[in-house]
């Protein structure tokens, strides 16, 4: 399930040709008339962990980053929707200044899928008017095809499927606005061009075969995406801003998208993306393979004025980097933090005003721990460790519990919160005496070290992780407990998926208990009285929620809990296959160079790039 890369020497994109697609784009008359939608999808039954008021608080970077682009490329009639915020969200109830949507883009993680499929299946109601739909996102990259005829009858399916980042989509959207007849549906054209072979060459594009009317048959997959390798290339995260839905319990669109100086009132954070990729290479991990092994980042001057425009604008002051290892260069940080440094936001200082958040390994910042104090300055506040397993059994990664003590404790007295992410997996015992083996153990061992949060998951088989398939091979993957069928959203980490303890409710009983090791009243009055603490005010607040957290995760994991209980559990045979075929298409010799495809658009005759040359993958 792991995913291939491209030749090294052809797995970025030229420079600058991000910026230019967009401006060619911006140039195409007709754009501004084209409505467009862009829905996070979003499964409530998700809402597990400590963490579960961020999910609503903390806007995501992803749809943010597909408006941006479409806004910038010159679709301005751009709505972005967060079903978190609207869960009642219809799209054949939308309507931008009194127009159906002509395109709508649904971006959805794995876990979250099945809220993607019924934003699909209603987009379908509006008949003949029904948009071009696009799916994307974590879901679309790694099982592309399980959106394409997800129900009974196969009659339902996104038209395309982006299984890459912005620049696909661009170069998807230059091949179709330029070459869509005068007033011609975006969707009839994109069938059109389809099946003459237009969108061949463009790597990172799934979409079907035949006529759009025809029985489902085979899928075409275009190939492994390039990657921008510039971020700074990307449109600015504010542009995403200004295109947020109001958050309401309608199922159409308001008239207005939310004012940019009120989304304070509901987002408390913003996610940035500020670096891609990682060194390592863990084997329950998608992300090294989906970055090519590549790592990637903006410029520091690039960060430092998205967090000054941010933080000014709309008075968000808290950021989360979503990086892969934030450390994973010594040069990159040091460079970043030391502009950082300079940064002021609402007339302070980063160090301050802003509240920095970030992901890294331990190893990295304890190779690294000298720059604390520069990055302190840049207002870094939080990192989160993907520890995993204190005693290296699960993965090594460079952590140990001396290296962890003198960590965290080194953090502490910077005043930056060390968060850390814990994995329970098979054979780890609850609780060992005199050991650390436990995932108590190393709970109780965490929090006395100084960490400020701690979250802890059941190791669950990833989506285009290198050992996806293993756990299903080995007969621990459940498919039903009680009657409940597994689906998409328990493989969060939240619910015991994958086991080979005979008494599998015992893993997720084990899950909560290691939470109440680490929030409980106890340790919360810990925290206030401790009030010379560098982090007191973070440490009492994570404590708090986390309480409260908690038990709200009891009560709705509970129904998991009682059927791993009651059973019968029944286990799957196999990994699940492809929903349907799927070749990957090589274009004839023939098509024209992907970059001149514009500037000889009106010399191709269309008909002639039909014929296609098969490469059976699966």
């Amino acid at each position: 399930m792991e995913l291939p890369s491209r030749p090294k020497n052809d797995r970025y994109t030229r420079p600058g040709e991000y910026r230019e697609i967009e401006g060619r784009l911006r140039r195409l008359p007709g754009n501004a008339e084209v409505p467009c939608v862009v829905a996070y999808s979003f499964d409530m039954r998700t809402r597990l962990g400590p963490f579960l008021f961020a999910d609503m608080r903390l806007l995501t970077a992803g749809p943010r980053a597909v408006g941006a682009a479409l806004y910038s490329a010159g679709l301005t009639q751009t709505r972005i929707v967060q079903t978190q915020w609207n869960p009642r969200f219809r799209p054949s109830q939308a309507r931008l200044d009194g127009r159906i949507p002509q395109m709508l883009f649904v971006s959805s993680m794995q876990i979250h899928s099945a809220k993607a499929y019924s934003l699909i299946a209603d987009a379908y109601s509006l008949g003949e008017a029904r948009p071009l739909i696009i799916a994307g996102g974590a879901k679309a990259i790694y099982e592309p095809w399980d959106f394409f005829g997800f129900d009974p009858e196969r009659r339902l399916s996104a038209d395309l499927v982006c299984t890459g980042e912005e620049f696909v989509l661009m170069q998807f959207l230059e091949r179709l606005m330029t070459h869509r007849g005068r007033n011609e549906h975006p969707r009839e054209a994109f069938h059109r061009l389809r099946q003459e072979g237009a969108f061949n060459d463009i790597p990172g594009l799934v979409f079907r075969e035949g006529d759009a009317d025809e029985p489902l048959g085979r899928l075409l997959d275009t190939g492994i995406q390039r990657l921008v390798q510039d971020l700074d290339e990307l449109p600015h995260p504010l542009i995403g801003m200004h295109l947020l839905e109001p958050p309401h319990r309608r199922s159409r669109l308001s008239r207005r998208p939310l004012p940019i100086h009120k989304i304070k009132r509901h987002a408390g954070a913003a996610s940035l993306v500020t670096t891609h990729g990682c060194k390592f290479h863990c084997p329950y991990c998608p992300i090294p393979a989906y970055n090519q092994f590549t790592f990637r980042y903006k410029s520091p001057q690039r960060l430092r004025r998205e967090m000054e425009d941010i933080g000014n604008a709309t008075g968000i002051t808290r950021f989360f980097g979503t990086d892969d290892n934030f450390f994973n260069n010594r040069e990159t940080v040091e460079e970043t933090f030391r502009e950082l440094a300079k940064g002021r936001v609402l007339g302070k200082r980063f160090r301050d005003k802003v509240f920095f958040m970030t992901e890294a390994t331990e190893y990295d910042v304890y190779k690294n721990r000298d720059l604390l104090p520069l990055c302190r300055e840049g207002g870094l506040r939080a990192i989160w460790f993907g520890i995993e397993d204190m005693t290296a059994e699960l993965v090594k990664k460079g952590q140990s519990p001396e290296k962890t003590k003198e960590l965290f404790n080194l953090l502490n007295e910077h005043g930056i919160c060390p968060m850390a992410m814990m994995m329970h997996h098979d054979g780890q015992p609850l609780y060992t005496r005199g050991e650390l083996y436990g995932i108590v153990n190393q709970v109780n061992f965490l929090r006395k070290t100084g960490a400020v949060s701690a979250q802890i998951t059941i190791l669950t088989p990833s989506v285009g992780s290198k050992s996806y398939e293993e756990p299903f091979q080995e007969g621990m993957v459940i498919d039903e407990a009680n009657g409940h069928k597994v689906e998409d959203y328990h493989f969060d980490g939240n619910h015991c998926v994958a086991t080979n303890d005979p008494i599998p409710w015992r893993k997720q009983l084990n899950l909560y208990l290691s939470y109440a090791t680490f929030y409980n009243p106890l340790n919360f009055f810990r925290a206030v009285i401790n009030w010379r603490d560098p982090v007191w005010r973070v440490r009492v607040i994570y404590q708090a929620l986390g309480m409260v957290g908690l038990i709200r995760s009891v009560k709705t994991g509970f129904r998991w809990l009682r059927d791993l209980y009651v059973g019968p559990v029944r286990k799957k045979p196999a990994p699940p296959r492809k929903r349907l075929e799927m070749v990957t298409v090589t274009p004839p010799s023939t098509l024209p160079d992907r970059r001149s495809w514009p500037a000889i658009r009106e010399t191709v005759n269309l008909p002639l790039l039909g014929s296609l040359q098969h490469e059976h993958v699966g």
